[in-house]
């Protein structure tokens, strides 16, 4: 008996001596919040201008750097998939700046219009062009404004939303840093007013005790992070079609670091060896080059309208 209630004193210990140390490592951050959202982005952009050269001189590459006006709120994009779809559902689907009453700040409305057929749709909304993970520097941007850096194991995610009583469903998508796409579904918009949806991590554990303990290399590894990709709403076949509102008001993530900290008070690894941001401005040079190629698209296809 004394040995049983011994090996119980000594968990309960264990586990109260490592409860603080696996509360430091969650975290809880907006991955947007759209009341903050576009004084972030005129922050983070800076200029409203872009490149006055549009293609590089030496090698022929267009040029394009991403600003304030072209990431606005009313300039996210809804994107109708559908096998019925007709003209009118692209032109009538589209985001705006909203303001909420309620919440005193902007929100993202979206208005969406569903093909009346009987077939499965979905509707993507996105800005017109992903968030930058890496500046020119090298170093993360957009951190909790569409990115979140050094993340390990999700726990929940949560969505503000304002439904209107429509039976659609409700997903999330993010881009994490090996360009895999994860979708998080919260459910069902078969509501009215404003609602907080979560998605909880089936898989999580919470004690450590009940933990696979896993050694994680660390310098000169990449700190993983996740980028917003887009907010997804499906429509079933059997559901009523046309017109749709919602409004979203912001989304958050809570998850565990993946390292305690970055940087080492003895020695910094990455002011010797610089060998991250190296591998940092390579990532960012290809994000840019991307952008810059759909930008000429957008640019090219708007010059031919306007003839």
């Amino acid at each position: 008996m004394k040995k049983k209630m011994s090996v119980y004193w000594g968990v309960t210990l264990l586990f109260l001596l490592t409860l603080p140390l696996l509360l430091t490592a969650i975290e809880k951050m907006f991955i947007i919040d759209f009341g903050q959202y576009e004084k972030r982005i005129l922050k983070e952009y800076g200029s409203a201008l872009t490149n006055t050269t549009l293609h590089n001189k030496k090698t022929g590459e267009p040029k394009f750097i991403l600003n304030p006006s072209i990431m606005a709120i009313s300039n996210w994009i809804v994107k109708v998939k559908s096998s019925g779809l007709r003209m009118k559902n692209i032109i009538y689907s589209q985001c705006l700046k909203v303001y909420s009453n309620e919440h005193k700040q902007d929100v993202l409305g979206v208005r969406i219009n569903f093909p009346k057929t009987r077939q499965n749709d979905r509707a993507i909304i996105r800005p017109q062009f992903e968030f930058h993970a890496y500046n020119k520097d090298g170093k993360f941007t957009n951190l909790t404004n569409g990115v979140i850096m050094n993340v390990g194991v999700v726990k929940e995610i949560s969505i503000w939303v304002k439904g209107r009583n429509y039976p659609y469903d409700i997903a999330l998508r993010l881009r994490d840093s090996q360009n895999k796409i994860r979708e998080y579904f919260f459910g069902n918009l078969n509501f009215d007013n404003w609602r907080k949806m979560t998605w909880v991590n089936p898989n999580y554990i919470n004690l450590v005790k009940d933990r696979v303990i896993i050694r994680k290399p660390l310098y000169p590894k990449d700190i993983p992070y996740l980028k917003f990709r887009s907010f997804i709403v499906y429509r079933q076949m059997d559901q009523i079609g046309g017109d749709f509102i919602l409004y979203i008001k912001n989304t958050e993530i809570t998850y565990e670091r993946y390292v305690d900290t970055i940087a080492d008070p003895d020695i910094d690894d990455e002011k010797v060896w610089r060998i991250m941001r190296a591998r940092a401005l390579k990532s960012m040079k290809n994000e840019q080059k991307k952008l810059a190629d759909k930008a000429d698209i957008y640019r090219r296809e708007d010059k031919r309208l306007k003839k």
